[in-house]
């Protein structure tokens, strides 16, 4: 029985360590703003908190910039509003898609949860509740989802535990 579970985990770790450096290259587009991105942001009422530099989004929140969007039924955004350092996101899904390139590639990562709470000072997601994370037809579910984009390190589980879905790359045979 050990040995099956450990040849299980082995596996998983070969799959994910595989997946996580084509699934994830995104670090360098959602670490945050270049000067050339316009920043949108959208949503049915907005109010200050009583702290400085907090905002609470409710109703339809849209944040869009040139190469990624975040869109949820409710949002918090910490840090000014042109330069954010952490928004929480939540919904029935909140949402996530980054337009990256990898390897001359373009490639999108598209993400979905209850909650995604994504941080620029650590740049780092958390994802909470039903996650969902691709990058083109690669794919990962589980009830939570944590991508530490800086160190490019992944983790997933929860109830239900995990899915990957992998699609080989098509290999050409020379003759």
């Amino acid at each position: 029985m050990f040995r099956t579970l450990y040849r299980i985990v082995v596996f998983f770790l070969i799959v994910l360590a595989g997946m996580s450096h084509s699934l994830f290259a995104a670090e360098n587009r959602i670490a945050g703003f270049s000067s050339g991105d316009t920043l949108t942001i959208r949503s049915a009422a907005a109010r200050m908190d009583e702290l400085p530099d907090i905002v609470h989004f409710d109703g339809g929140f849209e944040l869009r910039a040139s190469d990624w969007s975040l869109s949820a039924d409710q949002a918090t955004l910490y840090g000014k509003l042109d330069d954010p350092e952490t928004v929480i996101l939540s919904g029935s899904p909140a949402m996530i898609r980054v337009q990256t390139v990898s390897d001359g590639q373009p490639a999108t990562i598209n993400g979905h949860a209850e909650q995604i709470v994504y941080q620029r000072s650590s740049n780092s997601i958390s994802m909470q509740g039903s996650a969902f994370i691709s990058r083109n037809e690669h794919s990962m579910t589980g009830g939570q989802i944590e991508y530490d984009i800086k160190r490019d390190h992944l983790s997933a589980g929860g109830a239900g535990g995990i899915r990957i879905e992998v699609i080989p790359e098509h290999q050409e045979s020379s003759p």
